[in-house]
């Protein structure tokens, strides 16, 4: 696990993101960096994440590749990683969105390769 910590780590300050966290499909928790009540977060996560790809599957428009949110204060990528592991990121400058969002494509990617996240 300390892999996946540390390239989660990496990436927060490579985006100057605030948060992230990588959960599984149904909701729980694989880690997570700088975020309170984290388990709740990322069940809400899930949550949505799996609304979405629903929602896309049932709009016949492919499978949910990538989640975008926007948010007075910020920012909230959902990524991909495999299967139905996500990598969430939360950031309080939208403005370096489109680095953010390719960044955390890459991340994704990256962790894939574990296999602990396969």
């Amino acid at each position: 696990m300390n892999e996946i910590t540390s390239t989660l780590n990496d990436f927060l300050v490579t985006t100057k993101s605030s948060a992230a966290l990588i959960i599984n499909g149904k909701g729980k928790l694989i880690t997570s960096l700088h975020i309170d009540y984290a388990d709740s977060v990322a069940a809400m996560s899930a949550a949505i994440l799996s609304m979405s790809e629903k929602f896309l599957i049932d709009l016949d428009k492919g499978a949910l590749k990538q989640l975008f949110l926007k948010t007075s204060e910020g920012v909230v990528i959902g990524n991909k990683i495999s299967g139905t592991n996500f990598i969430i990121a939360f950031s309080k400058d939208g403005s370096n969105l489109g680095l953010l969002m390719r960044s955390t494509e890459e991340v994704a990617t990256e962790l894939s390769k574990n296999s602990l996240l396969k």
